[in-house]
């Protein structure tokens, strides 16, 4: 049922010697995050300098932040890509209810920080983290255990679609509560591409999204601050210093940015001008200061990223495998995709960062678990033995239990 996802591992015919194995993880993979990361410190630095020193008195508050949670991060995907990825999928269910207990947790008033009517985070102290980034992951995880488990029955519309539409509808409560619109986008699209990839037919996938699509008008009827952002997006010239404003600095620092930018360090958008610079408008600044050719790279790194996980989902050794891969890379690609569209004026304004770039620590914590199972899956290694012992195979443990039970029915009906 995945074939468009992978292709077995046969072993090569006549190989009767010994063959030492290595098991290496996607090079440029990797060198492409690091890229990424780098850019998204520099660009931190420069975008927020101005804001920091004005906000708290040192210029490179921001950038020490970034810095210790690129730190951070970087510690997360070498855990990652060192343990083996059949392990998340042994504890799907416990990691997934575990991410809602916190998206439960954000909304007790006490235990939240809010922050532009929105309550996302939960503070610990100076730190803060959010909760939305945590789902995203494990929703990927449950769907690709899910989905895996069930590659036979995925053209009938209830095993394919049921169970995960309710569990996609209490994320989508939760996340509304906040309220968070872009991840609940994101949650709907992951399920639907993760369905599709995994087989499921190609009539229920076009049904279920055009539902979804009737859908998300209603949502954005429901809150005015949606609407008034509909009509900013369809026109920008309407009040330019309310809520279009963020559209037109985002323009204005694209067009002072031409095809090579004005020099990094440079942009004015940065000066107070433009809002959220270092966070969700950071492409605008990079825009500004090295202009559409270095547009040009950034887009092409994503691409690349996106390229690469593919390939590592298409060559996985297992199905869930392939499908964790397929997941964290439509993610990542499509909150990159998201995050530049909006910066350019393409969608309407949405609160989402740019994936290794933008400032913010749950986003680069989280994004790094995921390209570090990411590389983990691309070493096609075998699950170690360790794993078995630890966390035995639910589904083999049941049929095991299920075996020793039927004898001991036998010999009370014969007795």
């Amino acid at each position: 049922m995945l074939d468009r996802l992978r292709h077995r591992l046969r072993p090569e015919e006549g190989a009767d010697s010994t063959r030492i194995v290595q098991f290496r993880y996607d090079r440029v993979l990797l060198g492409v995050v690091f890229v990424l990361m780098g850019i998204g410190v520099v660009m931190v630095y420069s975008a927020s300098i101005v804001s920091a020193e004005t906000r708290t008195g040192n210029g490179a508050f921001y950038l020490e932040r970034q810095m210790a949670y690129c730190g951070i991060g970087l510690l997360a995907l070498i855990a990652c890509l060192n343990i083996h990825h059949d392990l998340w999928r042994r504890l799907a269910k416990p990691l997934f209810l575990a991410a809602m207990a916190l998206l439960v947790v954000v909304l007790i008033p006490g235990m939240s920080a809010s922050a532009k009517g929105a309550a996302r985070w939960i503070g610990f102290g100076p730190v803060r983290f959010q909760p939305s980034e945590a789902i995203k992951v494990t929703w990927i995880v449950l769907l690709a255990w899910y989905l895996s488990a069930r590659q036979a029955q995925l053209d009938d519309l209830k095993t394919a679609w049921g169970k995960p539409i309710l569990a996609l509808g209490a994320i989508a409560g939760l996340l509304m509560l906040q309220p968070d619109f872009g991840s609940t986008l994101i949650c709907g699209g992951i399920m639907v591409l993760m369905v599709w990839a995994a087989g499921g037919r190609w009539l229920h996938v076009g049904g279920l999204v055009g539902i979804g699509a009737a859908l998300v008008p209603l949502a954005i009827i429901a809150e005015p601050y949606r609407v008034k952002r509909l009509l900013a997006f369809l026109d920008p010239e309407h009040d330019p210093q309310g809520v279009s404003y963020h559209i037109n600095q985002a323009l204005i620092s694209f067009g002072s940015g031409d095809w090579f930018g004005m020099g990094l360090g440079n942009s004015r958008q940065k000066l107070l001008y433009l809002p959220e610079a270092h966070t969700d408008f950071i492409f605008s600044i990079y825009g500004e200061e090295l202009g559409w050719v270095g547009v040009a790279f950034v887009i092409t790194l994503f691409a690349i990223f996106v390229w690469r996980g593919f390939s590592i989902a298409r060559s996985a050794p297992t199905a869930f495998g392939a499908l964790l891969a397929f997941g964290i890379t439509a993610q990542i690609g499509f909150q990159a995709a998201t995050n530049m569209a909006v910066a350019t004026a393409l969608l309407p304004t949405k609160g989402l960062t740019l994936p290794l770039v933008s400032y913010g620590g749950s986003s680069m914590l989280l994004t790094c678990v995921g390209v570090g199972i990411l590389l983990n899956i691309s070493r096609q290694e075998p699950p170690p033995a360790w794993l078995h012992r630890l966390l035995p195979d639910a589904d083999v443990k049941q049929k095991q239990k299920k075996a020793r039970g039927r004898p001991r029915k036998a010999a009370k009906g014969a007795a």
